[in-house]
């Protein structure tokens, strides 16, 4: 059993060293709970709060362009006070850490969420590749590749909130031979969004695990198996957790991962019966109405 710890949790907005204690502390009731990883909402180092009031609609508001460079100046670095404590507290309780947070790389600011081993190495460092660029992302620079590393003998994968809205992520980490994809969010998680999640992991039968921030609509924080028929084909439920979306607690998912090895030995999902000659419109750059926008990313 691998058991991956969901923090529906709150953090404060913009008070980086703040919500770092309050990462450490959730990362000891973690681990005291017997979780093997702990998985953090998006951008956990600021809450994925906005530098200023109207920022998600207008963010390059030109009356604010001391709140965004401040803001965009609390990026961390994989060598900062930060991550260092943060890998510290993983080796501390020797348990793997998925942490999230707005990383500075050079010039550049990136969506972040790294994976850190039980000895406190990191093993994944990823950026997020469909940032929001009709919103507050816009400001970033989106990542360009979706790594996959081994924890405690499973692969893992991830992919931030918007990046679970495109099958080709889920899609891709399955190619590269992820097991396990970690889903930090920060958004409303409705009855789609949370469809999605169990689609995901059918689809590409791989287990999928959600943490999200509490709140009115949001929360829901979920982990959901591929395995969606029994030994006789019969279907069963492929839900193995899910919040509400305003409680604060931390959630334990446990994936069997004897029975979806198992599963994904037998079925026909994933890369089994794919025909990828087919599918180079795929990877075709070219966007034509209805879905041409005018954002244009910085």
């Amino acid at each position: 059993m691998l058991k991956i710890a969901l923090v529906q949790k709150k953090a404060m907005a913009n008070q980086k060293n703040t919500n770092l204690k309050l990462a450490q502390l959730y990362i000891k009731e973690a681990a005291n709970q017997g979780a093997d990883l702990v998985l953090f909402p998006e951008m956990w180092s600021n809450g994925y709060a906005a530098p200023f009031a109207e920022a998600f609609d207008n963010p390059l508001d030109p009356n604010y362009e001391k709140e965004r460079t401040s803001w965009l100046e609390e990026g961390v670095t994989t060598s900062s006070d930060y991550v260092r404590a943060l890998r510290q507290r993983a080796k501390a309780y020797h348990v793997g850490v998925c942490a999230t947070y707005l990383s500075k790389n050079g010039k550049k600011n990136q969506n972040t969420a790294i994976i850190i081993d039980r000895n406190g190495e990191i093993i994944l460092d990823y950026a997020k590749v469909h940032t929001c660029d009709f919103s507050l992302e816009s400001l970033l620079q989106s990542g360009t590749e979706f790594p996959v590393c081994e924890f405690d003998g499973v692969k893992i994968g991830v992919m931030i909130c918007f990046d679970r809205e495109f099958p080709e992520s889920a899609r891709t980490l399955m190619l590269k031979g992820a097991e396990i994809i970690l889903v930090p969010n920060a958004c409303d998680m409705n009855p789609a969004r949370i469809n999605q999640l169990s689609t995901r992991a059918f689809e590409n039968m791989v287990g999928v695990a959600l943490a999200n921030y509490p709140g009115k609509n949001w929360g829901n924080s979920a982990a959901f198996s591929p395995v969606v028929f029994n030994e006789d084909g019969n279907y069963v439920d492929n839900l193995i957790v899910k919040a509400n979306d305003l409680s604060e607690e931390i959630y334990l998912a446990e994936f069997d991962l004897q029975q979806i090895r198992a599963f994904r030995k037998a079925e026909v999902w994933g890369n089994a019966y794919r025909k990828p000659l087919s599918y180079s419109p795929l990877v075709s750059t070219n966007v034509s109405e209805p879905f041409i926008r005018n954002e244009t990313h910085t």
